[in-house]
C-alpha cells in the first residue's frame, strides 16, 4: 500500500490464477504476468500489481533518487503520459499533477523526454 490506500502487491491464496487476479485488479492477465516472472500463481506468492520494475506503456522512465520530502525523482522518457506514471507507481493521477504543479501547462499535460516528475508519497514497501 501507498499513502493513498492503493495496493501495490498481492498475496496469492490457494486456487488463484493469473486471469483471477486480473480481473480482480482490472487489468489484463498478459500485462499482470508482464510484471511477474512465475509460470503458475502459487499460495503465497506475493504478486507485483504495479510493474515497477518493468517498463510500461506511457511510463518507460526510471526513479532517479528522491527529494527532501521523500518524493521519488522519475525521469521522464518520450512517450510517457501521466497515467502511465501514476498507475506504474500506483498514486492517483490527481496527486501526480498536483506534485507536479510547476510543470502543467494547461489541456492535457505530457511531461516532456528528460523532466524530472515528482511521485508523491511513494509505496511503503
Amino acid at each position: 500500500m501507498n499513502g493513498f490506500l492503493q495496493p501495490m502487491r498481492y498475496t496469492a491464496v490457494d486456487g488463484d490464477t493469473w486471469e483471477g487476479i486480473a480481473a480482480h485488479f482490472r487489468m489484463t492477465p498478459e500485462i499482470l504476468r508482464s510484471f511477474n516472472e512465475a509460470e503458475s500463481v502459487a499460495a503465497g506468492a506475493i504478486i507485483d500489481l504495479r510493474g515497477v520494475d518493468v517498463p510500461q506503456l506511457g511510463a518507460g522512465g526510471s526513479v532517479t533518487g528522491q527529494d527532501g520530502q521523500g518524493r521519488l525523482l522519475y525521469r521522464a522518457s518520450a512517450g510517457d503520459t501521466p497515467a502511465g506514471i501514476a498507475s506504474r507507481y500506483g498514486v492517483p493521477l490527481y496527486a501526480l499533477r498536483i506534485a507536479n504543479l510547476d510543470l502543467l501547462t494547461g489541456g492535457e499535460w505530457i511531461p516532456p523526454a528528460g523532466a524530472t516528475v515528482a511521485i508523491p508519497n511513494p509505496p511503503i514497501d
